[in-house]
C-alpha cells in the first residue's frame, strides 16, 4: 500500500476511510459517485480545521472564493463566513476546549478493519491520553435547550470507533475518545462528549460486518445496490416507485 501524507491522503483510493464507509452505509451507488462541490457549511468547518492545524495560508490558496480580494478587508473572510473567525477565537480562549485541541494535529495512521485496508486522520491526537475530534455544528441542543444525540445521528461514534481501533493497532493503546463540538450560533455554544467504550465496541462490530461488502463494491468485485432515495439514485431512476403506507415514517 502507498504511504500516506497530507498531500495524497484524500486522493489515495487503496484504503477505506470513515467518510467513504458512511457514504456506503447510506447508499452504495451514491458512494461510487464523485463528491460535489463543498457546501458553505463544509467550507467553514474546513477553515476552522486549518486554523487549528496551523495551515490557514494553504487553505486560502485552495479556497480563495471565501476571502475578500479587494478594499480594506482584502485577505479577510467574506461576510457570510465571518463567524468562523469568532469560532477560532473561542477555541483559543476556552481553556478546556483548547486543551483538548492541543494534541498532535491531523495525525495519519493506517491499519485494517476486517481485513480491509483503512486510513484515519485525527484532528487532535494526545499520545497515550486521548483521541479528540473537532466538530463544527449548527447547534448541539434541541428546541428545549437540552443536549441531543447528534453523535449517533451523524455517525461520529462510527468515526471514533474506527480511529480507536487503528490507533490501537499502531500503538497497542486503546484510548478514550471525545467529540469536541462548537457551534456557529451567536453566542457560540460548545460541549465535549466522551463516547462510552461499550458504544465504540458495538459500532465497530457493525463496521466489521459491512466493510468487506463495501470494499468489494468499491473495488468493482460486487455490483452496487441502489437506495432509490438519494440524489444519485433519483437522477438515474427510470420509473416512479410504488410503496406501502406502512413504509412511511411518522
Amino acid at each position: 500500500m502507498p504511504l500516506l501524507n497530507n498531500e495524497n491522503y484524500f486522493t489515495e483510493e487503496h484504503y477505506m476511510s470513515v467518510s467513504a464507509y458512511k457514504r456506503f452505509l447510506k447508499c452504495e451507488t451514491d458512494a461510487l459517485a464523485p463528491f460535489g462541490e463543498m457546501s458553505d457549511a463544509m467550507l467553514i468547518g474546513s477553515y476552522i480545521d486549518s486554523y487549528v492545524e496551523g495551515t490557514v495560508e494553504q487553505f486560502k490558496e485552495n479556497y480563495p472564493q471565501i476571502f475578500s480580494s479587494r478594499g480594506a478587508t482584502k485577505g479577510e473572510l467574506k461576510a457570510d463566513y465571518k463567524n468562523a473567525d469568532e469560532i477560532c477565537k473561542f477555541i483559543d480562549n476556552d481553556k478546556v476546549f483548547s486543551k483538548f485541541m492541543s494534541g498532535d494535529k491531523q495525525t495519519i495512521m493506517v491499519g485494517e478493519i476486517a481485513g480491509v485496508p483503512f486510513k484515519i486522520k485525527i484532528d487532535s491526537y494526545s499520545k497515550g491520553i486521548a483521541i479528540n475530534d473537532l466538530k463544527v455544528m449548527r447547534t448541539v441542543t434541541n428546541n428545549d435547550g437540552e443536549y441531543y444525540d447528534f453523535i449517533s445521528q451523524w455517525g461520529y461514534d462510527i468515526q471514533l470507533a474506527c480511529y480507536q481501533e487503528i490507533v490501537f493497532q499502531n500503538t497497542g493503546e486503546k484510548l478514550p475518545c471525545y467529540i469536541c463540538a462548537v457551534t456557529k450560533e451567536i453566542p457560540i455554544d460548545s460541549v465535549i462528549i466522551n463516547i462510552p467504550q461499550e458504544t465504540l465496541d458495538k459500532v465497530l462490530y457493525g463496521v466489521t460486518l459491512n466493510i468487506g461488502r463495501f470494499y468489494d463494491v468499491k473495488t468493482g468485485k460486487e455490483k452496487a445496490e441502489r437506495c432509490e432515495k438519494c440524489k444519485t439514485c433519483r437522477s438515474t431512476r427510470t420509473q416512479t416507485p410504488i410503496i406501502s403506507l406502512n413504509q412511511l415514517q411518522l
